[in-house]
């Protein structure tokens, strides 16, 4: 190995370890966001009954990943059985709050699970533009991942976003190998990953539509997609179909796989049950409007606001760039086009995190500044430039990546729900809490994590996401009325009433605790806080 190659190796290392260490910062800092108590008790109780019937709305690997520690201890999650289905939501609630594990010890390890797979993440944007355009181009899409905010927060909890864009680009960089160099490795290889693709999530079948289209295009542009040591003759279509099919059965064999096979039939019941919802529609927020139908350009006002300006530039002069061809990959783009745009057209515009799969090819885009060609000095300029930009977003972040928005968004409250704040801030508010001295608080909170949990003396307001009768509650002090807000809850969404807090949003809140908490004092204003105390 030459010294090159060292120190590309340890400029890698270096990034893993930057972002593992802002993870443990995110880690230490929030509590569990909505979902995570019954993502971890659905794991557990894989491991520990095979009963696959436990919280449908998503496939099992992940869960049974982040699960890994705790099961390996010997924990057993509460309400279990393997003859009835128990509700995981209470299930999740008892495991975190009643079963005498403090529930940082039983978060944080599955929690860094899931980091790993950020890393992983990290390291194959890297990897894809280094095959593509050289050491240079590598790095420097393994750092645009490293700075990013919200591939760090997604990795930091208990959701399947950031392992299915890990598969997500994990799929795409096997496809695009084997078409430069077909073997029976690799096809084994890709149909694995497609499996533990599907395995994921069930917007996965998105990502596969992708697959489909960037294949078809390849093909069509005089590419040859075929089984190992097969040469077409003429026709072209007919070897991808029968490669399509082969990487089906083996992608179906895995997914089957994940849920020990006997398993398997709750699959198609999960995909049919989130196709439903879907239809359905929901609550959504966006730029200060509420939807239930959602919008069509959601997503695109989302990710110009939620990632860093650097990383979207320079992703766009990695777009446009003049480089020396060193292997087709527009083809593959293809994939993450084709995603965001179901993702779009399905208007289930519950967060960012939905079109993380595509995200993550800007990394790879944005490397290609680096690429060897025509006025390689200027683009190192710019590639240096947009680092650095990123690199600060990423660090100012800290330890609040999760409500992270970039400088478009004016630190106007355009944006909700996972966004901002999905309840993971009330290890936040106990400190400020503490270090203001105020004793109870009026608390309007959207989550599943428990105020007292934290030793938050409090009056419930009107919120959303308790499980299980309320405790720790306390009549704050007349003498001074403060009132805590879940910025969820101050735009309206998830609420008996939008307008609830209305009255407050026009108000300067004396803190923003965690980037998600709005703090208000209205000890100025006794019919404010006469109307809020009134709220049950």
């Amino acid at each position: 190995m030459s010294r090159a190659d060292v120190a590309s190796v340890l400029a890698a290392a270096g990034l893993v370890a930057g972002f593992w260490y802002q993870g443990e910062r995110f880690l230490a800092a929030n509590g569990p966001t909505f979902d995570e108590p019954a993502h971890l008790t659905a794991g557990l109780t894989y491991w520990t009954t095979g009963d696959f019937r436990v919280n449908p709305e998503h496939p099992p690997l992940l869960k049974l990943w982040w699960a890994l520690p705790a099961a390996s201890g010997g924990l057993r999650p509460p309400l279990a059985s393997s003859s009835g289905v128990p509700d995981h939501w209470q299930a999740g609630n008892a495991l975190l709050f009643e079963s005498g594990i403090p529930p940082a010890e039983l978060l944080t390890p599955a929690r860094r699970m899931n980091l790993a797979v950020g890393c992983g993440i990290v390291l194959l944007a890297g990897w894809w533009a280094y095959r593509l355009w050289g050491r240079l181009a590598g790095l420097a899409a393994a750092a645009f991942a490293a700075s990013d905010p919200t591939l760090q927060s997604l990795s930091c909890v208990l959701s399947t976003d950031a392992g299915l864009a890990f598969c997500t680009l994990l799929s795409s960089y096997l496809l695009w190998e084997y078409a430069g160099r077909p073997s029976r490795p690799l096809l084994i290889a890709t149909g694995v990953s497609l499996g533990l693709l599907l395995s994921t999530k069930f917007s996965a079948v998105g990502v596969v539509a992708g697959l489909a289209v960037a294949g078809g295009v390849y093909v069509l542009r005089g590419g040859v997609l075929a089984l190992p040591g097969v040469t077409p003759a003429g026709d072209r279509g007919r070897p991808a179909v029968e490669l399509a099919f082969r990487l089906g059965v083996i992608a179906a064999v895995t997914l089957a796989a994940t849920y020990a096979f006997v398993g398997f039939a709750e699959w198609g019941k999960g995909l049919k049950f989130q196709l439903s919802r879907s239809a359905a529609g929901g609550e959504f927020y966006l730029l200060g409007d509420l939807s239930r139908t959602g919008w069509y350009h959601y997503f695109l006002v989302a990710v110009a606001l939620k990632l860093p300006l650097g990383m979207l530039i320079g992703a766009l002069c990695g777009t446009l760039s003049p480089t020396t061809p060193t292997g087709s990959y527009r083809w593959a783009m293809s994939v993450p086009v084709v995603f965001f745009a179901l993702a779009s057209y399905s208007r289930v515009d519950l967060g960012v995190r939905v079109v993380l799969p595509a995200v993550v090819f800007l990394y790879v885009v944005a490397g290609r500044l680096a690429a060897p060609g025509p006025y390689r000095g200027p683009r190192l300029a710019v590639l240096a430039g947009c680092l650095g930009w990123s690199a600060v977003a990423g660090w100012q972040s800290s330890p609040n990546q999760l409500t992270y928005r970039n400088e478009l968004a004016g630190g106007q409250l355009v944006l909700a729900d996972s966004n901002v704040d999905w309840g993971q801030a009330l290890p936040q508010l106990r400190e400020y809490l503490d270090r203001e001295g105020i004793d109870a608080v009026y608390l309007a909170y959207f989550g599943t994590d428990r105020p007292e949990a934290h030793g938050i003396r409090h009056r419930a307001l009107p919120g959303y996401g308790r499980i299980g009768p309320f405790g720790g509650e306390s009549t704050p002090p007349a003498v001074r009325t403060v009132v805590a807000v879940s910025l969820t809850h101050l735009a309206g969404l998830y609420l008996p009433e939008p307008g609830l807090y209305a009255s407050l949003r026009d108000r300067r809140p004396a803190a923003v605790v965690g980037g998600a908490i709005a703090v208000y004092d209205l000890a100025d204003d006794p019919d404010a806080a006469r109307r809020l105390q009134s709220l049950r």
